[in-house]
């Protein structure tokens, strides 16, 4: 009899992992859909060129921070 009760307990846990899981896996499908207009982005050679001198300008913007500080 007990090993039916921790049968039964097994099944539960089971069956709620499964929903966990079931949601999981829509959410990251979700997730998916919401990404790939930004993979699309990236991909595209102006984003590119526009990131590139953006992160080149990023010392220039932080010295502007600093001296605007003071």
């Amino acid at each position: 009899d007990d090993l039916r009760v921790n049968y039964d307990d097994l099944r539960v846990n089971y069956d709620d992992l499964r929903v966990n899981y079931d949601d999981l896996r829509v959410n990251y499908e979700r997730l998916l859909q919401n990404a790939s207009p930004l993979l699309e982005l990236s991909q595209n050679t102006t984003f590119k060129i526009y990131r590139k001198a953006y992160q080149k300008s990023l010392p220039l913007l932080r010295a502007v921070r600093r001296w605007v500080k003071k």
